[in-house]
C-alpha cells in the first residue's frame, strides 16, 4: 500500500487586518522569504495568496516575486489561487465573485506565468451556488474545511475526510474539493510556537494515520503567524528565542525523510480524489453556509458584525447597483469594489486601515424614501376595519390583520378573506402570523410568538421591541395603490414611526421604519419576523431556500427521514457569540414554503444587507418554523468604537417585505 501524502497550503495576506501597511516589508522579510528558503531547501511547498497580496509584495520586494515564480517553474512549490481579494462569496453577489475569480487569474498569469486550478475558498465560508463560478473561472478543484462540515453532515462515511472528494454544487455542478483542517493546523501552529514538542505532535500526526488518512492537511492556514505576530488577539503566544520557521523546516525535513508518509504537492493528494465517485454535500439545513475552525467563527462575522459590517456591506451593495446600472466593464472599477468587499475590512482591522478606508469609500446617491400619504377612501372591493384591538384588511385575495396593542404586530396574513383566528393561531387560511401562548402544550413554546416585528438583545441588559400598545392612523395610498397603516413607537434610541404598507393586489405587504435614530450595534438585532402557521402547510415537504452567492437559489429541505430537521441559526453559541450561522440572501429574497404555497422575506440588498435566520423545531404532533432578518450580532470582532464610517456611505433603510402565494 504507498505512502500516506501529506502537504501544505500556506496562506499569504498583505490585506491582513491587524498588520499596518508600513509593517509589510517586514512581514516579508520574516515570514514570506522563509517559505521560499524551505522550498529551496528541496521541501515540497503548497502557497496560496490573493493576488492583491502578490501585486502589494511586487512593488515592496519584486525580487520575492521572481523567486516564486522561479521555484514554481523548478516544482518544487505549487501556487493555489483565490481571487483577487479576500471576499465571502456567500454575501457578495455572482458578478462580483465572478470578476475577483477572473482578475485573480488574469495577475497570477501576468505575475507567475501560470493560472492556478486548485482554489483556496476564502476564509474557507463555501455555498454549494458558489461551484459553479469556480470551475466557469477556470479551477478544477477548491480547498476547503472539513471538520465543520463533517460536524454536521452526521450521515457522513468517516473515510470522506481521509481523502479529496467530489462536492455537489447548484444544478449539476460538481467540483473536486482537497481538504483542509482547522484542528490540524491548530495543532501544527502549537508545534512552531513550542507550544507542543516534536514526540507531542507526532503522536497527534500518527493518530491521524491509524485512523486511516491517506491524504493529510499538514497545514493550510496563515504564514503570518510564525516569527511574528498580527495582534490580533491578547492571547497570541509570545515569540520564544527561537526561530519558528526552523522549527517548521526541522519538522518537513523529518517528515521528507521519513518512510511512513510521503510529504508532497497539493497537486499529488488532489490526484487521490476519484471524479466517478458519488459526490458529497457540505452544507446542511443548520450550516447552509460553512466555514472553519470552530462554530464561534461562522459567517456572521462579516455580515453583521465586525467594523459595523451591515453598514459597509449595504454600501458596496449600493456601488454595485451603479456599476451594473451604467454597465461600466472598467477593471479600475470592480477592482475597487472587491476590495471594499474584503473580509479584512470586517473583523480585526486597526484604527489607522479604517481611516484610510473612509478616505477611499465614494458617495453613492440613495433614493429619497417616500412617506406615504393615505386618505379614507378605498376601493371598492377593499375592506378596512377596526375591531377591538385588531386592524382588518380583506380583499378576495387576501387578508391582513395587524394588532394595535403589540405595535402592528400581523396576527394573520393569508391567501383569501379571513375566515376569523383559531385557538392561538392565525386564521385557518393564514400562512403566517402569531402564535399565541397556549397553543403548544410544551412549555418550552409557552410565549407569543409574533410576526412582523422588531427585537433587539443587548449584551447584559433587557430585550426591546416595537410590541408596544398604539394609536394606528390608516387610509388609501393612490401612489402606491395600498392600504397604509402608520403608528408612533418610542424606543431606546428615539422616536419611530412605523408604516406598514398593503398591497392588496400583489398578495404583499411591507414594512419600513422612519425616525432620525442611531440603530444599536451592542446586542442581536433582527426584524422581520415571520412566523408559520403550523396548520397551513405540510410539514412533509416544507423547506427553505435562497441564494448564498451564486446565480441559484439553494434549497434545503425541512423533513428527513427522521421527521422535522432541528435547526436554530440564530441560537447563541457562547455569551459572547449570539449566533450560530446565517443565510448571505444575495438576491434579497429568503422563502419558505411547502409543495402548494410560499411566504418571501426580502430585504433589498442597497436597502440593509441583514442576513437571514431559520428556526424549525419539531413541537409534539406539529412545528415551529420561523424566518428572521438579522442586521446585528455579536461575536469578538464587534467593537462599536469604529462603527462610524464617512459621510459619504449612508445609513441603512429599515423597510422589507413579505410575500405570500401559491405555486404555479
Amino acid at each position: 500500500m504507498s505512502r500516506p501524502i501529506v502537504y501544505t497550503v500556506f496562506h499569504i495576506n498583505m490585506a491582513f487586518s491587524s498588520i499596518e501597511e508600513e509593517e509589510r516589508k517586514i512581514v516579508i522579510g520574516k515570514c514570506y522569504w522563509p517559505l521560499l528558503r524551505l522550498a529551496e531547501s528541496g521541501l515540497p511547498i503548497g502557497i496560496e495568496a490573493t493576488s492583491y497580496s502578490l501585486r502589494a509584495i511586487a512593488e515592496i520586494d519584486p525580487d520575492w516575486i521572481t523567486k516564486l515564480k522561479d521555484l514554481i517553474q523548478s516544482g518544487v512549490v505549487e501556487f493555489v489561487g483565490s481571487g483577487y481579494a479576500q471576499l465571502i462569496a456567500p454575501l457578495v453577489p455572482p458578478d462580483v465573485t465572478r470578476w475577483n475569480l477572473r482578475l485573480g487569474q488574469q495577475d497570477y498569469e501576468e505575475l507567475l506565468g501560470i493560472r492556478p486550478k486548485i482554489a483556496l475558498v476564502n476564509e474557507q465560508a463555501y455555498s454549494p451556488g458558489l461551484v459553479p463560478l469556480y470551475l466557469k473561472a477556470g479551477f478544477e478543484a477548491i480547498m476547503m474545511d472539513c471538520s465543520e462540515p463533517a460536524s454536521h453532515n452526521k450521515d457522513w462515511k468517516r473515510s470522506y475526510s481521509r481523502l479529496p472528494q467530489m462536492v455537489q454544487g447548484t444544478g449539476d455542478s460538481k467540483i473536486c474539493v482537497l481538504w483542509s483542517d482547522a484542528i490540524s493546523f491548530q495543532k501544527f501552529q502549537r508545534y512552531a510556537h513550542g507550544e507542543l514538542d516534536v514526540e507531542e505532535y507526532f503522536e497527534f500526526l500518527s493518530l491521524q494515520l491509524e485512523a486511516g488518512v491517506q491524504a493529510f492537511p499538514l497545514y493550510t492556514s496563515d504564514a503570518e503567524v510564525f516569527d511574528y505576530r498580527p495582534g490580533r488577539f491578547a492571547s497570541e503566544t509570545t515569540i520564544n528565542g527561537f526561530s519558528e520557521y526552523e522549527r517548521i523546516r526541522l519538522l518537513m525535513d523529518a517528515l521528507q525523510r521519513s518512510e511512513d508518509v510521503r510529504l508532497a504537492l497539493p497537486t499529488v493528494a488532489l490526484g487521490l480524489c476519484d471524479v466517478h465517485r458519488a459526490p458529497i454535500k457540505l452544507e446542511t439545513v443548520a450550516a447552509p453556509v460553512p466555514v472553519k475552525k470552530q462554530r464561534k467563527y461562522n459567517v456572521l462575522r462579516w455580515a453583521v458584525s465586525g467594523q459595523n459590517d451591515l453598514l459597509l456591506n449595504t454600501h458596496c451593495w449600493r456601488l454595485f447597483k451603479e456599476l451594473k446600472q451604467t454597465g461600466s466593464e472598467i477593471e479600475a472599477d470592480w477592482r475597487a469594489l472587491c476590495g471594499y468587499w474584503a473580509s479584512d475590512y470586517r473583523t480585526h482591522i486597526t484604527q489607522q486601515k479604517w481611516r484610510k478606508l473612509n478616505e477611499l469609500l465614494p458617495v453613492v446617491q440613495q433614493e429619497p424614501i417616500y412617506k406615504p400619504q393615505f386618505s379614507d377612501e378605498y376601493p371598492g372591493n377593499v375592506k378596512v376595519s377596526l375591531t377591538g384591538r385588531f386592524i382588518e384588511i380583506e380583499t378576495d385575495k387576501l387578508h391582513l390583520t395587524l394588532n394595535t396593542q403589540r405595535g402592528l404586530a400581523i396576527q394573520s396574513f393569508g391567501l383569501g378573506p379571513s375566515k376569523g383566528n383559531f385557538a392561538g393561531a392565525p386564521s385557518e387560511n393564514g400562512l403566517l402570523g402569531t402564535i399565541a401562548h397556549g397553543f403548544y402544550q410544551d412549555i418550552a413554546f409557552g410565549a407569543d410568538f409574533y410576526s412582523g416585528h422588531f427585537v433587539f438583545e443587548p449584551s447584559g441588559r433587557h430585550k426591546v421591541t416595537d410590541l408596544a400598545r398604539i394609536k394606528p392612523t390608516y387610509g388609501w395610498d393612490e401612489v402606491l395603490n395600498a392600504v397604509v397603516v402608520c403608528c408612533d413607537i418610542e424606543t431606546p434610541w428615539g422616536g419611530l414611526t412605523k408604516h406598514i404598507v398593503c398591497y392588496p393586489f400583489e398578495q404583499r405587504i411591507e414594512v419600513i421604519y422612519h425616525g432620525d435614530v442611531s440603530w444599536p450595534r451592542d446586542g442581536s438585532f433582527r426584524m422581520g419576523h415571520v412566523t408559520l402557521n403550523p396548520r397551513a402547510f405540510d410539514r412533509r415537504s416544507l423547506y427553505y431556500a435562497a441564494h448564498n452567492g451564486g446565480d441559484v437559489a439553494e434549497r434545503h429541505m425541512l423533513w428527513s427521514a427522521e421527521g422535522l430537521v432541528d435547526c436554530d441559526h440564530g441560537a447563541s453559541v457562547s455569551r459572547l457569540v449570539s449566533a450560530t450561522t446565517g443565510l448571505g440572501m444575495t438576491s434579497g429574497i429568503l422563502e419558505l414554503g411547502d409543495d402548494e404555497k410560499f411566504v418571501r422575506l426580502s430585504m433589498k440588498r442597497e436597502d440593509a444587507a441583514g442576513v437571514g435566520l431559520i428556526t424549525s423545531k419539531a413541537v409534539d404532533d406539529s412545528f415551529f418554523v420561523r424566518a428572521s432578518l438579522s442586521l446585528c450580532e455579536v461575536d469578538e470582532t464587534l467593537h462599536s468604537n469604529l462603527s462610524v464610517l464617512s459621510s459619504n456611505v449612508l445609513e441603512p433603510i429599515m423597510r422589507y417585505s413579505i410575500e405570500i402565494g401559491e405555486h404555479c
